[in-house]
């Protein structure tokens, strides 16, 4: 992880944990509602930059197919020999047998 991702989850923690609970605490009855409000708006900002920061990357190197065929690996080792796909009918019972090779 990036030296700012781990800042905006320990700024997170510490503003849901300690300084929500504070103002909780410390303001009058009437004003509860803050904290309730305080920590979903700061949850929600939370998930926000978290998207942003990871989100789909155009030129995402995992992401690609190869375009020719020779970087297409075929499995010649056998381990697929001898087979078969069975196909069902709708209640269950066999009805062809495909190989699948």
């Amino acid at each position: 992880m990036c030296g700012y991702c781990c800042k905006k989850i320990v700024c997170y923690i510490y503003f849901t944990r300690i300084i929500a609970i504070l103002l909780k605490v410390t303001v009058p009855f009437q004003w509860q509602w803050s904290y309730e409000l305080l920590v979903e708006a700061s949850t929600l900002v939370f998930f926000v930059l978290t998207g942003y920061k990871f989100r789909p990357a155009s030129n995402n190197p995992y992401l690609q197919l190869p375009q020719d065929e020779e970087d297409i690996e075929t499995d010649e080792s056998g381990a697929l020999e001898g087979i078969s796909k069975v196909k069902k009918t709708c209640n269950g019972r066999d009805r062809q047998k495909e190989s699948t090779l």
